[in-house]
């Protein structure tokens, strides 16, 4: 998949190309986003013509911008980008937040979807908003965008039960000790990714050592406690159980982190990549009188683990 900053000097596609456009922010790349990739799809069977199909996205979140406290995010860039690239989709084109937030719906419209990307489809959520404050609606794609030949789908809402299929929830799950449900709205486990980093090795004192890994900045860090996860080390997934939060009973209770006993697993992780996706919550996180106290309660959890797994 081709990734195309909006700034660059050159156009996102040769002169003559028309294409298609998915329009969003897509943090976490949910089934709801994937939607809308689909109605892209589906839109472009009705045309004669094969156009590329992409999406237009921020390179930041407009929080980062907009807020001292901003939302914390499902994927990183990377991590989007690749599950777009996934879902099929041909190229993305970046747009800085900060450079075009005072831009006018009907600028942004004009400028950017018609003349720099030069959209013949566009496909958005029900709910998307554009321009200086937010004024931009749905509508006003379906007024100022779709004439003539350009065409403009706006999706409903895609429900969970009674719920709508948002970035938002899946925060809300997550952050409630909710990863099973998170993992249906995504469509896959919620994972954390980074290189393993050196930590005090309590564990091995206890016959249980454990791989760390940090959150990146501005990285959605799930409910403190211990959960059954996936890892994948070395290209193999093993099952395990990782602890996150703050590790009250050896720590100064300030840096968060995700600390990983990998069942079955003989070998020297540190400073290699690693990949663990939240599966199910087993416990909060709690300070304990000793260490004696918490191997009981780790070998506790990972027969709990086990039979989950089982």
């Amino acid at each position: 998949m081709r990734v195309i900053p909006l700034q660059q000097s050159n156009a996102p596609l040769p002169p003559h190309v028309a294409c298609g456009l998915c329009l969003g922010h897509f943090d976490g790349v949910h089934v709801g986003h994937r939607a809308l990739f689909e109605e892209l799809k589906r839109l472009r069977a009705t045309k004669e013509k094969d156009l590329p199909l992409g999406v237009l996205l921020f390179s930041t979140p407009p929080t980062a911008t907009l807020s001292k406290s901003p939302t914390p995010q499902l994927t990183t860039l990377e991590e989007k980008l690749a599950l777009i690239a996934e879902a099929g989709l041909d190229f993305a084109v970046l747009y800085d937040f900060p450079a075009i937030k005072d831009m006018s719906p009907e600028a942004f419209i004009d400028e950017i979807l018609i003349g720099e990307c030069r959209a013949e489809l566009l496909v958005c959520g029900f709910n998307y908003s554009f321009g200086a404050r937010g004024a931009g609606t749905p509508t006003t794609l379906l007024h100022r965008f779709a004439t003539g030949e350009r065409t403009v789908s706006v999706m409903p809402p895609v429900l969970d039960g009674p719920y709508t299929v948002s970035s938002s929830l899946v925060r809300a799950m997550l952050t409630g000790g909710r990863p099973d449900d998170a993992a249906r709205l995504l469509g896959r486990p919620y994972t954390l990714s980074g290189h393993v980093t050196d930590g005090r090795r309590l564990g091995r004192t206890m016959g249980l050592p454990t791989a760390n890994l940090t959150f990146p900045r501005g990285a959605l860090v799930p409910m403190h406690g211990v959960y059954a996860v996936t890892v994948v080390a070395d290209g193999v997934t093993h099952h395990g159980i990782c602890n996150v939060g703050v590790r009250p009973t050896v720590n100064d209770g300030r840096d968060v982190n995700c600390e990983t006993f990998i069942f079955d697993f003989e070998g020297d992780l540190y400073g290699k990549p690693l990949t663990v996706a939240f599966l199910h919550f087993l416990r909060e996180e709690q300070r304990f009188a000793d260490l004696g106290a918490l191997e009981t309660q780790i070998r506790c959890d990972i027969a709990r683990a086990k039979n989950y797994f089982a």
